[in-house]
């Protein structure tokens, strides 16, 4: 029996990030209310890559869930929250409505980018929005 074996690329931007240094201020508190920021010490350069190429293999996307030796297995949001020091109790943000001047102000002031700019963007993703991708 023949098997399809894809390659497996592991990237990591953990890296690049580095070279952006520490966000501003405003931008920590942000992150820090949304309680993600055990998440920015997540990398690949920590993570064993045999081990991870391991668990790649005994995947299957049709039960989601890890086929072992000892049986199946499925990664269930406690473990997720537990590994990853995340709080899963409760709400996890709510973000209030922003009119479009305060979202253009917030740019200009936290990503340093022209107020046309700004709104050029802003305007492509119709409304007080801007893609993941520009930032």
């Amino acid at each position: 029996m023949e098997r399809n074996v894809i390659e497996l690329k592991l990237f990591s931007h953990g890296r690049k990030m580095t070279k952006f240094g520490r966000p501003a201020p405003k931008i920590e508190g942000l992150v820090a209310a949304s309680r993600l920021s055990p998440l920015i010490a997540c990398s690949l350069d920590t993570i064993d890559r045999g081990l991870m190429f391991a668990f790649v293999e005994r995947w299957h996307k049709e039960t989601s869930s890890f086929h072992l030796p000892v049986g199946e297995v499925t990664i269930t949001l406690d473990d997720v929250a537990s590994l990853l020091h995340l709080s899963i109790i409760g709400v996890f943000h709510s973000f209030a409505l922003l009119h479009i001047d305060d979202v253009v102000y917030m740019l200009v002031e936290l990503l340093e980018v022209s107020t046309a700019k700004a709104r050029a963007k802003m305007i492509q993703c119709h409304g007080s929005y801007v893609q993941l991708s520009w930032l």
